[in-house]
Parts: C-alpha cells; sequence; structure tokens
C-alpha cells in the first residue's frame, strides 16, 4: 500500500528487531492501552509465529520513502460479518514524529480497509492524555469520539479515562483532506466533499 510519505507492507520476520525495541520502549509504551511486560525476542518470535496463524488480524509496516522502517499500523479483530476492525498506529522514533507520516498512515489504511477490504467502519481506543493519537486521528484524519470509558486504565500509578474513537466510510468520503486518498470512481465526488467539509479546513 503506497501513500503519499509512506508505504504499508506485510511483516516480515527480519522486522522483529524493531518491533521488540518499541514494545520495550517505556515513552511508546505508556501511550499504548495494552499492557505487558518487557518481551524478550524468543519471546517476539512466538508472537510473530502466533500471528501468522489468525486471519482476523492484519499488522502492516510503516516505511517512508527510503525504505527506513519508522512504524507499525493494521487492522485487528476484524468483523468480516459487521464489517468493522479496531486499529491503531505507532511511529517508533522521535525523531520521525511530527513530520506528517503517521497522518498519511492513518489515510492510507483507511482507504485500504475500505476499499479493498470491504470495511465500513474503523474504531479505537485512545488514553485520555495521549495528545498526539488524539489530534492525529480526531482532529487531523476526521474521527470522531463515539464515549469514554471512565476510569479504565490503571498507568502511572492512577487511573485513567479510555475515549472510544471510529470513523466510517461515509466520514471518509466526506472528509477534505481525503480527497486525494479516494479511489479514482470517486474523483468526480471531490467538489461535493469539499463543499460539505468547507468550513473544516485545517492545516498540516
Amino acid at each position: 500500500m503506497k501513500g503519499k510519505k509512506v508505504i504499508l507492507r506485510a511483516v516480515e520476520e527480519s522486522d522483529l528487531k524493531y518491533l521488540q525495541k518499541w514494545h520495550n520502549d517505556p515513552s511508546l509504551s505508556e501511550l499504548v492501552v495494552g499492557w505487558s511486560f518487557p518481551v524478550s525476542m524468543h519471546e517476539q518470535h512466538e508472537w510473530y509465529e502466533n500471528n501468522l496463524k489468525k486471519t482476523n488480524t492484519k499488522r502492516f509496516i510503516i516505511e517512508n520513502k527510503q525504505k527506513e522502517i519508522i512504524g507499525l499500523t493494521g487492522l485487528w479483530d476484524i468483523d468480516w460479518q459487521n464489517k468493522n476492525a479496531l486499529t491503531a498506529a505507532k511511529i517508533g522514533k522521535k525523531s520521525n514524529r511530527g513530520h506528517g507520516y503517521g497522518f498519511d498512515a492513518i489515510m492510507t489504511l483507511m482507504s485500504y480497509a475500505f476499499y479493498e477490504v470491504g470495511l465500513n467502519k474503523l474504531w479505537s481506543l485512545i488514553l485520555e492524555y495521549n495528545i498526539p493519537s488524539y489530534n492525529a486521528y480526531i482532529k487531523c484524519c476526521g474521527w470522531k469520539v463515539e464515549g469514554k470509558l471512565r476510569k479504565h486504565i490503571f498507568r502511572g500509578g492512577r487511573y485513567h479515562d479510555l475515549l472510544y474513537i471510529s470513523a466510517l466510510k461515509e466520514d471518509f468520503e466526506k472528509w477534505l483532506p481525503a480527497r486525494g486518498y479516494l479511489p479514482p470512481v470517486f474523483l468526480g465526488k471531490e467538489k461535493e466533499c469539499i463543499k460539505i467539509n468547507n468550513s473544516e479546513k485545517i492545516k498540516f
């Protein structure tokens, strides 16, 4: 999957050293919803082997155009009957954040999920203090906050609220910054999308 700034590809065994490093990085682990003990490379390999067998979860490495591995995204818990899936995105090194890679990865994955996989809804969970993810999904990519789970996650010695966020295929088609990610069949609808969202222009 090719975006404007990134490429999304399948996870290879040679990528595991990066995944282990990011998993064990405290600055990243404090921002994700899930929690676990630090993992060894042996455990990372076991995780990889187990995930090869799953048909409802697909993870993708995020690369920049220089083929540098910079992050991870994917579709989790794909519900084939109801056409929805959990998703998330992680940019590893701090030096790669703030350059639009996260935005491009999210939008590229949304386009793939809606027009190739055939899903109708993507959803995710964000910790209340994870401002970078909130800005990326809600402000830049047009997602909506559907609800809040109060004091749901224990992190850093206290409980935090958890935000349930989502985006529908129809939201994506009406979101002004998404027009560059729509398939060719929608090119004729761009003017309509721009008109609908003209008051929602944002700066990147």
